[in-house]
């Protein structure tokens, strides 16, 4: 058990805190008590805390409103809270649990009870700070090694340029170029994996821009063009709209716009057709990547955007699971969002929101 374990006591009457210390003496505990939801998001803020004892019944907010809101913050989404309550219908019960609380104890409180349900969430609170440090260190170990494998493939792409300049017959220029494209492939993997570390970790400041979307968009279609036409595929911009400005990182969006398009290209057979799409919203605009491929099974749509998920009917095709787990990293980055939807009568429509302004939340 952790010692010098930390609660936060939210009641509005202080003489049921003091109630709670008698209750708990002997204890180990740090105390902290606030008297309003105010004042318990404020002790928040300056201190770390492993349990809350929250009261149902209080004015302004009451204890699941307030419930509610912690567990939808990023901060404090994971501390254990056991709702303090005199109530006894089972609806009042279950509104608390609807709110996110872990647990909850009757009044009046009983010392061998208060003090088992604290125990309790405080294992749970002890269990999920080590899986923390373990996925911390996990993190850091692959950056690491993402890191490290950077530059001897740098290296590998730098020999084969330079192989190229050199008097090579034709099937040695052929497996140069071979190893030349696998290379840069590899280059691309890995720089997917670093940002994607550091978008997890909130280690990646974006650097949002106003921007016109499609000059931007007709530049990345054009560089599709040659691998377009090698599978005799067109590709459709349809890009007229009134404002097509929006804030965005233009590094990552070109990022995103070239795994759709690539994906796009990769699972259309040959003959068929891709559209690019902009639509506008007057708080966002639309960007949708409409292709006739084989289409994606509502069994896979709910875990595409996952980390190495890959589909099992592209069998001739090479994927590594990352590049759509990197689309949606990047544009909930931006407080975006991003889904998949059939297209009739065959194919996917990728759907990509991005706001017209820049959030400060996404820094």
């Amino acid at each position: 058990m952790k010692d010098h374990a930390t609660l936060l006591i939210v009641d509005d009457q202080p003489s049921n805190f003091d109630v709670i210390e008698a209750l708990l003496e002997g204890e180990n505990y740090q105390l902290y008590y606030a008297g309003n939801a105010t004042h318990a998001l404020r002790t928040l803020e300056k201190n770390p805390v492993d349990v809350i004892l929250l009261d149902v019944m209080m004015p302004e907010v009451d204890g699941i409103t307030l419930c509610s809101h912690l567990k939808n913050h990023s901060d404090y989404k994971y501390i254990p809270i056991i709702m303090v309550t005199a109530l006894q219908e089972k609806k009042d019960l279950a509104r608390c649990l609807e709110a996110g609380a872990d647990d909850f104890i009757s009044k009046p409180l009983n010392s061998i009870e208060l003090q088992s349900r604290i125990h309790s969430m405080l294992r749970i609170k002890q269990q999920y700070d080590h899986l923390q440090l373990l996925l911390q260190r996990r993190e850091e170990m692959a950056e690491i090694i993402v890191h490290d494998l950077q530059n001897p493939v740098t290296s590998i792409v730098f020999s084969c340029d330079t192989l190229k300049l050199t008097d090579l017959n034709n099937q040695q220029s052929k497996k140069v170029e071979q190893i030349r494209v696998a290379g840069k492939r590899l280059e691309e993997q890995i720089q997917t994996l670093l940002t994607m570390v550091k978008l997890e970790t909130g280690r990646l400041v974006l650097n949002p821009v106003s921007l016109q979307l499609k000059p931007l968009l007709e530049k990345l279609i054009q560089e599709f063009s040659a691998i377009a036409t090698a599978k005799n595929i067109k590709i459709i911009p349809n890009l007229e709209v009134e404002n097509d400005w929006a804030a965005v990182d233009s590094h990552l969006f070109s990022r995103i716009v070239n795994n759709l398009l690539s994906n796009a290209l990769k699972y259309s057979p040959r003959g068929k057709e891709i559209e690019v799409q902009l639509a506008e919203m007057p708080d966002k605009i639309i960007l949708k990547v409409i292709d006739q491929g084989k289409g994606i099974s509502d069994s896979f749509k709910k875990t595409i955007f996952k980390k190495y998920e890959t589909g099992t009917h592209y069998t001739n095709v090479n994927q590594t699971g990352l590049g759509l787990a990197f689309c949606q990293m990047a544009i909930l980055a931006h407080q975006g969002n991003i889904y998949v939807e059939d297209n009739k009568p065959q194919g996917s429509i990728f759907t990509v929101e991005i706001p017209r302004e820049a959030n400060a939340e996404s820094h």
